[in-house]
């Protein structure tokens, strides 16, 4: 009697073929085993296939065991492929043999894949190295049969350096450990399940037996998965909490056989009852005092309340929207409808909250409440008048099943917000370092604390990564020099000071790059990393060397409460920098058609993507001068060594007629 395949214990990750005559036979499936093999065909749940039957549900088929291979090694995320390689593509939800057949710009390649007569474009991620599974190996090897087997004939004085963290995965989650479990699953990502760990299945790998969760079989069993390390966390200590929630308190609440991290939104019954809202799933439920527990988190190996968490300081205050008189015509919100409110005030600048609306107030204004501010008192839920234009409907959840790349729009969750930053690093563990331009600070976020950035615009939802850029896209500054008339003195920088990289290339004219100071190469120059920029492969941020004259400090922050007006000089945050434009026209409350002159392009931006334009003179931040009457007929006087190398600026938008100064 033949053994049965290792790879197919119950809950094993795996790929599968479909039983079919048609393209989708030749495609295989990430699945799971939901039962040990049986009449040589096991059970499975594909993870990217849903059932005829019940679109809701994920597809569960019993299929032939010898249609079904262990889980092949990830893509590797900076492999690159040659013509003629044979490769694994994602397509269809599933991953299909081809062929290379050319490389492409931006980490693109043509692949012909069988079965197919057009050639596809497919993103490099999306690719991996094809395997076979042959006799209960892989063909061609993977590293690590390659590097035992080359061990094993190797000499007994090999040393192997690794990179050790202090502890192994086996010594965190022993088993039998009993561990709560986050599920990656749509819908379900702020859910944590009680599981007891049945073993290790591989590096950083467990298989966990859910202790609420059970098959859905007619006999049902207690559902066992494989799961990553990075989301299982041991089970929390409990704290029991005699007195009532608070308003906005976070919370943990056991609903559907599960922990749900969620905010209380309101106080019912003088505790006895509360309304909770769930961000992730955008809704509000009723849950008694018993049903609740203290959010707590594991961060750095040790348990701590989510409201005593310490965190960098991106300025805790409670934001209020300013409110400005324009004539718009109001959006279709109905009462009671849930929706975002953007606060423009300084210090929260491209962040939204979740909020209610309560009614029209006239005027092209709201009655908002917010889901998670509440007043200075803590009494109730914060209240506010908003402009139409200031709030839009709640995005739409879109989840990333892979990880978010370097260089990418998100939005953080953040001080009970929603911020709009780009991701400067991708990290270990499902962690990611987040770059805010508004405010020049860096913090890092789990994958579940940020989701990608929407823009509603013309009354659609409109994802970052899908709006094609109009002004170039960088990608290499190249070697900068700036040439320079007259007396000017070389500024000094210490190793690791954050500043930005101006460009003179044909049209990157007016383009600040930001980037910190590497080292001095000596010459007036310095070597610098770029803190938005890629290398050419976009395995790792741009280091270059720069002339001195080319660099300059990060300018201070200015965050503009009132608006910006039409000739006013701006710099936009586009592409990873700073662009110097031109206010041409102001649209409704907050949003300007901005002019390039390198470019002669207009394009449209938001408030907080604008600052206000300042240059470094003489070692000190001047910002945009303005020529106003101290009083009838005097004009204050302007300090000659800050303005004799500027006095173009003024020719080009004034005249002088008659004795005055006529705006052009």
């Amino acid at each position: 009697m033949p053994c049965k395949p290792t790879h197919l214990h119950k809950g094993a990750t795996v790929e599968a073929t479909l039983p079919q005559n048609d393209a989708a036979s030749s495609s295989f499936y990430p699945a799971t085993v939901l039962h040990s093999p049986s009449n040589d065909t096991v059970q499975l749940k594909f993870e990217t296939l849903n059932s005829t039957k019940n679109p809701k549900k994920r597809l569960k088929d019993h299929v032939h065991v010898a249609s079904v291979r262990p889980d092949p090694p990830p893509p590797e995320l900076h492999r690159f492929f040659v013509v003629g390689e044979a490769v694994d593509g994602f397509l269809s939800n599933g991953w299909r043999k081809g062929k290379v057949v050319d490389i492409l710009e931006n980490s693109k390649y043509l692949v012909s894949f069988d079965g197919e007569n057009e050639n596809e474009e497919v993103e490099q991620y999306s690719l991996r190295l094809h395997r076979d599974w042959v006799d209960g190996s892989w063909v061609p090897p993977l590293q690590s049969q390659e590097s035992s087997s080359q061990v094993e004939k190797g000499s007994r004085e090999l040393k192997l350096r690794i990179k050790f963290s202090g502890r192994t995965s086996e010594e965190k989650f022993k088993k039998g450990s009993v561990v709560e479990v986050k599920s990656d699953e749509e819908g379900y990502h702020s859910a944590w399940y009680t599981a007891v760990v049945v073993g290790s299945t591989g590096p950083d790998k467990f298989l966990v037996e859910y202790q609420t969760l059970k098959t859905d079989d007619d006999e049902p069993e207690l559902l066992q998965v494989e799961t990553n390390v990075s989301c299982i966390r041991p089970f929390p200590p409990e704290t029991l909490k005699n007195e009532p929630f608070e308003q906005f308190e976070q919370v943990d609440a056991w609903h559907n056989d599960g922990w749900w991290v969620g905010h209380v939104s309101k106080v019912l019954e003088g505790g006895l009852k509360y309304i909770v809202y769930f961000r992730t799933t955008n809704e509000e439920m009723v849950f008694e005092h018993s049903k609740l527990r203290p959010c707590q988190e594991w961060v750095d190996g040790k348990w701590a309340a989510a409201s005593k968490r310490s965190s960098p300081d991106l300025k805790s205050k409670e934001p209020k929207v300013q409110v400005k008189n324009c004539t718009l015509i109001p959006p279709k919100f109905s009462n009671g409808m849930m929706v975002e409110v953007r606060s423009d005030e300084e210090g929260y600048q491209g962040s939204w909250y979740t909020a209610t609306l309560v009614g029209w107030a006239g005027n092209d204004k709201f009655l908002v409440e917010y889901q998670t501010l509440r007043t200075e008192d803590e009494s109730e839920p914060l209240r506010e008048h908003a402009n139409a234009s200031y709030i839009r409907p709640v995005p739409p959840e879109i989840q990333r099943v892979d990880r978010f790349k370097m260089l990418e729009e998100v939005d953080a969750w953040y001080n009970d917000g929603w911020w709009v930053g780009l991701i400067c690093k991708v990290l270990d563990g499902l962690n990611y370092a987040v770059y805010f331009w508004t405010t020049n600070e860096e913090m890092e976020f789990g994958h579940f604390k940020l989701r990608p950035h929407q823009e509603w615009t013309a009354g659609k939802w409109v994802a970052s990564f899908m709006k094609k850029p109009k002004l170039p896209l960088k990608s290499r500054v190249g070697k900068l020099k700036k040439q320079c008339v007259g007396k000017t003195s070389v500024p000094n920088f210490s190793n690791g000071a954050k500043v930005e990289v101006h460009s003179d290339d044909e049209g990157y004219r007016g383009a600040w790059y930001p980037a910190s100071i590497a080292r001095s190469t000596g010459n007036g120059k310095y070597l610098v990393k770029y803190q938005t920029l890629k290398t050419d492969d976009e395995t790792e941020f741009l280091k270059e060397e720069a002339d001195a004259l080319s660099i300059r400090p990060c300018p201070p922050v200015v965050q503009r409460v009132n608006r910006f007006k039409p000739l006013e000089e701006v710099d936009a945050w586009f592409n990873g920098g700073w662009w110097e434009g031109q206010v041409c026209k102001t649209l409704g409350v907050s949003k300007y058609a901005v002019y390039f002159r390198t470019t002669n392009e207009v394009l449209e931006f938001e408030h907080f993507s604008l600052r206000t334009h300042q240059d470094w003179i003489d070692g000190k931040w001047i910002g945009n001068i303005r020529l106003l009457p101290s009083s009838v007929g005097q004009w204050p006087l302007l300090d000659e060594n800050v303005f004799k190398d500027h006095c173009y600026i003024f020719t080009a938008a004034f005249n002088l007629t008659v004795g005055s100064w006529e705006l052009l």
